[in-house]
Parts: structure tokens; C-alpha cells; sequence
């Protein structure tokens, strides 16, 4: 059926003002109908209302059609087994950034990260993740899990689990496939976390961050081994160009291990919360994570007009349609040919090969130690090492008009530069590695 319990059949016929977005939204309710069991009525009701902007977003988490379609298109883009909806609870969030800055507030305001814990992060890594953990709010240890340079597969064998093995560690955060090492890890890595979490570790806290999921074909991330204990952050800014509409989500699963540890816990730190939560809740102490991260990112007092803009919730749900309907495979594979050209423009001039493996190819971490072995051999390693690599991204920008990140500022090795391939046509990254050699070369110069 379609909207209103018309067949679809009976619909008029197509005309001039049957536009291509007239033709999407019709699409959209037919599939969220057909595939979700959704009543038309009620959705079309749901979407125009918050279209329109003309109420609180109800539930605050994240209105319900809205939820049920952001649930499918997780599960489909983190490999995790199809299912019943219902499995996983969704947050709507301002960009990823948000859902980030919520998870660690809920985090330690829960106690579940409290000040002198550790937390390992997976490095090189988008450097927020360094920035929070370490500000007077949490006060929290950082323990880097380095990623092997310059290889397909990301981590060697047993390093995350050795790592995570310490009780100490009270949480992980990667992000996968990364940022600036823009590879997934491999299924033998995330079975090993897995085991570590059914035998020794099942208190341990996985937060996951998949912003690049969808430029990986055939992704699985750790929301597909360990869905009890993950975190999952996503935001919709890369794949669809969308920075700036801000839209993101956080989600857990139903079945979740944070609300074991919560119930667990001792009878002053339920008091705690329970004074805390007392005016979302009749039972405050027994209010799921999820439910208390929607009333944090409100600070508690707020929390009936909290949650995602409503406009802004509808179009992130399309964006999720967009990419669910048989036609977001051609997007998404039309995206993967782009950077593999770029990135090939990138590193011709440079003379170094791609490192391989399941590579979202969002960005490209440009070895120049790699660059000078390749064109001097060992004598010109040795010289640029001499070198001060603070001085590379200066002289790309006077000389050359070139802005480069250093990948030491995201934990990666001193000598690596990140080039974001999203951000510029082939032509303009050619001429990028011609700078680059341009400069690797001066550096050589006597």
C-alpha cells in the first residue's frame, strides 16, 4: 500500500510535476512501508511534522520511523547479520563530533570512566581522540595501540589484545576503518578482540567510530563481533559530502553490557544516579545508557527538548534510504573509482606504492621517507632524517601553494604527511606529488 492505503497502483500517472524528488519520497515511504512494516499514515505524518519543525522531537532519542530505518542502514553498512529491527538503539546526534563529545560525557558522569582510568586508543588517529581523554573533565590515561606503517593489514597479530588484556583498560577506541590510515582492520583482528572479550575481557568498553564504513566494500566492523559492548559513532558528513548539515548518530545495542556494569554497581553509586536522573525517570537508577547519554547531551534539566532537530533527522534518514536503495550501490561504487584515481594521480609523481588492503582511499598518509628511498636510496633517507620535518608542510606552502597535514599530529610517524584525496580533483593531486618530490629532493641538496 501507499500513503493515505491507496495500492500503489492507483496512483495518477506521472507528469511534468513528477519531479526526481517527488519520485525519491515516493520510493522512500514505499520502502520503509514494504521493508519495515511501517503504517504509510503514520509515516507521512511523522516526516511532514518534522519537516515542519512544529514540535519537540518525540521520543527525544530519535523520532520512531526515523530510528527503525537509521537501525537497518547500521546494520547494513557494519557487516552485522540481518535480523528483527529493534536490536540496536539509535541517538541522532549533531555530526559525529556530537555523538563523540556525548559518549565520553556519558561515560564519566556514569562512572564507567572515571579520572586515572586508562583508555587505549588505536593510533594514528583523528586527534580529538588524543585531545578529550587528557582535559581536566576526565583526567583519563591514554594508552596508544600504534598501527604497523605502511602495510595492508593495519595491526599485526596479537597487538590489540595484548594491549587490551591489562584490567586497567577500561575502554578501546578505534576508529575503523581509520583516520588518517585510512584501512579496515582485518577480520582476524576483530575475531581476536572478540575472543579476548568472551574469555578475559567482558566488562571491556569498545567505542567504535565507522564515519568511513561506506567506502570500504564488504566492511564488517566490531559492532558485527561484540555488538554487547560497542559504541557505534557514525556520521553522515563524508559519504554524502554533508559537513555541514552536522548529522550523525551514537548507537548500542538493545541487549547492551553497559547497563549490566550499571546494574552492578554499588548502592551509593545507584543513589548517585539516581538523584541525577530523577527527573527523566520514576526508576532513575534503572534508566538504560542510551537513555542517560539523550539526557546528558541535555545536561538532565533539558532533557524534554533534547534530541536532533527534527528537519534534520528526516534528512539524515534519507540519506540513509539513499544509500539502502538498489541505486546507492552505484554511488558508492562510482566514489570508489574516483579516489582510486586520484590516488594514483596522488602517487605517480611520488614513485611508492599503495599500501593495499581494504582502503577507504578517503585520505592518503604519503610516507616521504618511502619518497626519498625510492629517488636517493638509504644515503637520502639518512639525510632527510637529519632534516626538521616540522619544515616540510612549511616549505610545500610557501613555494608550492600546498596545505598538507603532518602525521605526527595524529599520532602517526614523523616523517608521514596526510593528503586528503576527498578534498581535490586528480589533476590538482598530481601536482601535489610533484611538490612533495620537489621538496623531498631540496631536502636532499647539500
Amino acid at each position: 500500500p501507499s500513503c493515505g492505503g491507496r495500492p500503489a497502483a492507483s496512483r495518477p500517472a506521472a507528469g511534468p510535476s513528477d519531479t526526481e524528488a517527488a519520485r525519491f519520497l515516493g520510493a522512500a515511504v514505499d520502502w520503509v512501508v514494504g521493508e519495515l512494516g511501517a503504517d504509510p499514515d503514520e509515516l507521512v505524518q511523522e516526516w511532514v511534522r518534522a519537516v515542519l519543525g512544529d514540535g519537540y522531537p518525540s521520543p527525544t532519542r530519535m523520532l520512531r520511523h526515523c530510528e527503525h530505518v537509521l537501525e537497518r542502514y547500521l546494520v547494513t553498512v557494519t557487516g552485522v547479520e540481518a535480523g528483527p529491527p529493534g536490536r540496536f538503539h539509535v541517538f541522532g546526534t549533531e555530526g559525529g563530533a556530537a555523538a563523540m563529545a556525548y559518549t565520553f560525557r556519558s561515560l564519566k558522569e556514569n562512572g564507567l570512566l572515571a579520572r586515572g582510568d586508562k583508555v587505549a586508543i588505536a593510533s594514528p588517529v583523528f586527534t580529538p581522540y588524543l585531545q578529550i581523554p587528557v582535559l581536566a573533565d576526565f583526567g583519563l590515561e591514554i594508552v596508544e595501540v600504534q598501527a604497523a606503517p605502511n602495510r595492508a593489514y593495519r595491526f599485526e597479530p596479537g597487538v590489540l589484545t595484548e594491549a587490551l588484556r591489562d584490567p586497567a583498560i577500561k575502554a578501546f577506541m578505534v576508529i575503523n576503518p581509520g583516520n588518517p590510515d585510512t584501512r579496515a582492520m582485518l577480520p582476524e583482528r576483530l575475531q581476536e578482540i572478540a575472543a579476548l572479550v568472551a574469555t578475559e575481557r567482558p566488562d571491556l568498553i569498545l567505542v567504535a567510530d565507522t564515519v568511513y564504513a561506506t567506502f570500504v566494500e564488504g566492511f564488517r566492523g566490531m559492532l558485527a563481533e561484540v555488538p554487547r559492548n560497542v559504541i557505534c559513532l557514525h556520521s553522515f558528513s563524508k559519504n554524502f559530502g554533508a559537513t555541514g548539515n552536522r548529522l550523525g548518530f551514537a548507537a548500542v545495542a538493545a541487549d547492551t553490557v553497559l547497563d549490566d556494569i550499571l546494574a552492578g554497581r554499588s548502592e551509593a553509586e545507584r543513589e548517585a544516579a539516581a538523584h541525577r536522573y530523577s527527573s527523566v525517570s520514576a526508576e532513575p537508577a534503572a534508566l538504560p545508557f542510551v537513555a542517560r547519554m539523550v539526557a546528558d547531551s541535555r545536561e538532565v534539566a533539558l532533557h524534554n527538548i533534547a534530541g536532533l532537530a527534527t528537519p534534520d533527522q528526516v534528512q539524515m534518514t534519507f540519506f540513509a534510504l539513499a544509500h539502502l536503495f538498489p541505486e546507492g550501490a552505484a554511488h558508492t561504487g562510482s566514489l570508489r573509482t574516483e579516489l582510486n584515481a586520484r590516488l594514483a594521480a596522488l602517487l605517480g609523481p611520488l614513485g611508492v606504492e599503495a599500501p593495499g588492503g581494504k582502503d577507504t582511499l578517503y585520505y592518503a598518509l604519503v610516507d616521504l621517507e618511502a619518497v626519498a628511498r625510492v629517488r636517493h636510496g638509504e644515503e637520502g633517507v639518512a639525510r632527510l632524517r637529519a632534516a626538521d620535518p616540522t619544515q616540510v608542510p612549511v616549505q610545500l606552502a610557501r613555494d608550492h601553494g600546498v596545505v598538507v597535514l603532518p602525521g605526527a599530529g595524529f599520532g602517526a610517524p614523523t616523517w608521514d604527511v596526510r593528503v586528503c584525496l576527498a578534498a581535490l580533483p586528480a589533476e590538482s593531486l598530481a601536482r601535489i606529488g610533484e611538490a612533495l618530490v620537489a621538496v623531498v629532493d631540496r631536502t636532499m641538496e647539500p
